[in-house]
């Protein structure tokens, strides 16, 4: 089963504790298994791991986190429902100082692909590089964003962020109606997660190194970790943790912030 899991915390070198506190929440199944993409940022630098193709064995996300060193970080896993498996249908898909990941299916893609790449700029559709459902609706969202000259702006408005992400919902639903929409979308500086569809899960958590790394030696800086966790993709929000509103987007500030938006 698909898992998107979105991360933004105080420090950026607790990642892999984060990911074992919340290991029953981020995997689907004890053996989970599928191509996976883990996106993050280092300062002004946008990074990707990945492995985008299954090759057999459990996906293990203290293991791909171990060495990362970020406090901003998206990752998914993927079982292929629209597009083959590559590394350029892999998400997290990034363009510029953007990453952005799904979960669900835009309805009878096929279908409607051509129309929903034909209102994309030039430059947008040039860019496109896989054959994902996933990869278009990011385009349309950035296109959104570059009709407002925000594409490239350092710090958008929350408001223009969720109307860029609400104008591309609504561009497909009109072509695609019943479609599934759970997306993350960052720019290193806030996150965004929207809820269409299916069900989508956050948790604001603050942890000492005694509750969240009893078995490692402190480590400098503060001794709390702060994080927010954002997953979608199973069939119902995990254990303990607030379920977003279907048709809103919850933004998460650098100062881990949380507010909430209608589309």
């Amino acid at each position: 089963m698909a898992r998107l899991i979105g991360y933004m915390a105080n420090r950026a070198d607790r990642l892999r504790d984060a990911f074992r506190e919340e290991r029953q929440a981020i995997t689907s199944a004890p053996d989970q298994r599928g191509a996976w993409g883990i996106g993050f940022y280092q300062g002004d630098e946008v990074l990707h791991k990945k492995q985008p193709t299954p090759d057999g064995e459990p996906i293990d996300w203290n293991v791909i986190a171990q060495n990362v060193k970020t406090d901003c970080a998206m990752a998914h896993v993927r079982q292929a429902t629209v597009g083959g498996f590559s590394v350029d249908n892999t998400h997290p898909f990034r363009l510029r100082q953007w990453l952005f990941a799904h979960v669900g299916t835009i309805a009878g893609f096929d279908g409607v692909n051509e129309t929903l790449r034909s209102e994309l700029p030039d430059f947008l559709r040039r860019n496109l590089r896989g054959s994902s459902d996933s990869e278009v609706f990011f385009h349309m969202i950035l296109a959104g964003l570059h009709a407002k000259n925000q594409l490239d702006a350092v710090m958008p408005t929350a408001a223009t962020i969720v109307g860029a992400i609400a104008e591309a919902v609504k561009k497909i639903d009109a072509v695609a109606p019943n479609s599934t929409l759970n997306v993350l979308l960052s720019n290193g500086r806030a996150m965004y997660a929207m809820r269409h569809g299916g069900p989508f899960g956050y948790v604001d958590r603050t942890r000492t190194h005694e509750e969240g790394a009893a078995d490692e030696p402190a480590r400098p800086g503060s001794p709390h970790l702060h994080y927010v966790m954002l997953v979608s993709g199973g069939i119902e929000v995990p254990v303990g943790y607030a379920s977003l509103a279907d048709e809103h987007v919850l933004s998460v500030t650098r100062d881990l912030e949380l507010h909430t938006h209608s589309l």
